[in-house]
């Protein structure tokens, strides 16, 4: 039996087999040469979609879960319609000619650094709101699926981090706990996880979970634990 301490987010225990999701992302490599004009087009329609698959989930959040989970997505809505942010990605297509994903995903960076780089821990999360809103975008423009975690059946879902599109996109009757590597404790990730009663433990630490796979596990969302049995 390995215990893992880390600190516990939302109250509860749970045990089960351990799902370990690695996140599935989009291509951004540079490409060199892209017609400005076209790629502005691409953005602007992979934007719209994205801002509509956001406000679809404020909705749902708001149905299911109440009005401050809906807030979540409505804020990242509105980072999709901020001038600033998408000025800064136009502006790098039409200086690099590059194509609209690695013009997304720097902005991203950009933007997420300016958040991560400040005093406040809270602050410092949204950083990570930043980088969940960039990645929507990104697969939008590739034309991909959610790429969500599926667990084929009940789990206890680990990941190194868990961003709140993943969170609320996940099939929680699937969802025995949720158990993160990273100091979540101000994600909105967590939040959700508080608000529907799902225990959860963050910080574990950098160890391998992975290698843990399909083992049998117990968490403890007071105590701040993950056992491997």
């Amino acid at each position: 039996m390995i215990v893992i301490q880390g600190r516990g987010l939302s109250a509860g225990t749970a045990e089960g087999r351990l799902h370990c999701f690695h996140r599935v992302g989009a291509a951004a490599v540079k490409r060199a040469g892209a017609d400005p004009a076209e790629e502005k087009k691409r953005l602007s329609e992979a934007r719209a979609r994205a801002i509509r698959q956001l406000e679809s989930l404020a909705e749902r959040c708001g149905r299911e879960v109440g009005s401050e989970a809906r807030q979540v997505f409505a804020t990242h809505a509105m980072l999709l319609e901020d001038e600033s942010f998408l000025e800064y990605i136009t502006n790098l297509i039409d200086q690099e000619q590059c194509c609209a994903e690695y013009a997304a995903q720097q902005a991203g960076k950009s933007f997420a650094a300016l958040f991560e780089a400040m005093d406040d821990p809270y602050m410092r999360e949204r950083g990570a709101d930043v980088m969940d809103v960039t990645w929507r975008l990104l697969r939008n423009l590739a034309g991909a699926g959610t790429g969500g975690a599926e667990l084929g059946g009940p789990a206890i879902l680990a990941a190194n981090d868990l961003n709140p599109t993943e969170f609320i996109e996940l099939d929680r009757a699937q969802v025995l706990a949720i158990v993160t590597q990273r100091d979540s404790q101000n994600s909105h990730a967590a939040i959700l996880a508080r608000l529907l009663g799902i225990p959860t433990v963050c910080n574990l630490g950098e160890g391998p979970l992975a290698e843990f796979h399909g083992r049998m596990a117990r968490v403890d969302g007071l105590a701040g634990t993950l056992t491997i049995l």
